[in-house]
């Protein structure tokens, strides 16, 4: 048996899927009778439905690519969506071209791996599917690790963005400042990937200074400030497609407000990969704070995103940069494992892993002034 998934269709809710557990149907052929002229009965065939191509195939497939079918004739729907298969299992989306054709998005594939697929269904006309019905392809393999497990502290330049879209109001000097236009973005991340820039998370780096792991050449960390709707809608899609990770920092208390991923964006984004921090309950001034309002925008925010995605959350950024020793002191105390400020910065190193700094992506900001600070950074 097969775990399959229950898949969305377009234009229902573009949920992610489930397993479920299904056979799938290897009939060949169905028949129907018609009458002759002289009182017998003729018995007639009709030829069942093949899967004309089936995509991707081969090695070094990207984690990015959707998964393609297209069969011989039209098909119902249903049938294939209840005996679509995929091992190992992935979350994703469902759609359908035309009858003759579906397409599966998963959130993320990973790296180095081979997965296995099967398909199964019937004709619109009720004939089931024949001929080879499973293939698979390996995704490409992970970058190398070139830096050995805690070998100095290195030089891993840490981006903070903020909104990637088209600043709404031309007399907003702020909103035009935090945000980055898509085309920017792309363009930003076209030049990393084609530069030999590898985007992780604060995860990998601190698996690298306690020793536990190796980094890639030219590390790089993307982070993405208050939890925006634009980073799901506009800047996951980019990165997945550059095969890059990055980091989002999550107002607990504002998921779901306009402007603000949901729930249910955040969970998609943990699972396509990308690290969920904290940046508070409220985007509070931290410095300002009573001492229980300092615990409670530090440790409820933090058990909030845990309860929601079902796993630790480890990193942790100063709303707006602002902190003081006792803001640090709640912070480590709260179970976190590094901290992000606004302060320039690009050396990293277990002491200072509350105080890490990062560097400002502007809006406006041109790609010849981008590349030269990554480069100065890394």
């Amino acid at each position: 048996m097969w775990f399959v998934a229950a898949l969305v269709a377009i234009g229902l809710s573009p949920a992610t899927v489930s397993a479920s557990l299904s056979w799938v149907d290897r009939d060949s052929s169905s028949s129907t009778s018609s009458a002759r002229d002289d009182g017998s009965t003729r018995l007639e065939l009709r030829p069942g439905p093949q899967v004309e191509s089936a995509e991707p195939l081969g090695d070094r497939v990207p984690v990015s690519s959707a998964i393609t079918v297209t069969f011989s004739q039209p098909m119902s729907r249903r049938s294939v969506e209840r005996s679509f298969g995929i091992q190992p299992h992935v979350e994703g989306r469902l759609g359908w071209v035309d009858d003759f054709t579906v397409r599966f998005q998963p959130i993320r594939l990973a790296r180095g791996v081979s997965y296995q697929l099967e398909v199964g269904g019937r004709s619109i006309e009720g004939v089931p599917l024949v001929g080879q019905n499973t293939w698979g392809f390996t995704t490409a393999a992970a970058p190398p690790m070139i830096t050995n497990p805690g070998s100095g502290a290195p030089r891993v330049p840490v981006l903070m963005y903020h909104y990637i879209r088209v600043n709404p109001d031309p007399r907003d000097h702020l909103g035009f400042s935090l945000s980055v236009t898509p085309r920017d973005f792309a363009s930003q991340m076209d030049w990393l990937a084609a530069n030999g820039f590898h985007a992780i998370t604060f995860r990998e780096l601190h698996a690298y200074l306690a020793g536990a792991a190796g980094l890639p050449g030219r590390p790089i960390i993307l982070t993405f400030d208050d939890g925006y709707e634009d980073f799901y809608t506009t800047a996951l899609p980019i990165l997945i497609r550059h095969d890059f990770r990055a980091v989002s920092y999550v107002v607990s208390g504002f998921m779901g407000r306009p402007g603000y991923m949901t729930a249910a964006q955040v969970r998609e984004a943990d699972r396509a990969d990308i690290e969920i921090g904290s940046h508070t309950v409220d985007h509070a001034d931290l410095t300002r704070q009573s001492y229980d309002g300092l615990r409670y925008e530090v440790t409820a925010s933090k058990r909030a995103l845990e309860e929601l995605l079902g796993h630790p959350v480890l990193s942790f950024c100063y709303p707006s940069g602002m902190f003081s020793p006792n803001v640090v002191s709640v912070v480590q105390q709260a179970g976190y494992s590094d901290a992000t400020t606004t302060k320039y910065g690009f050396w990293r190193s277990l002491d200072g892993r509350f105080l890490w700094g990062r560097l400002r992506v502007s809006g406006g900001q041109s790609l010849a002034d981008f590349a030269t600070e990554a480069l100065r950074a890394s």
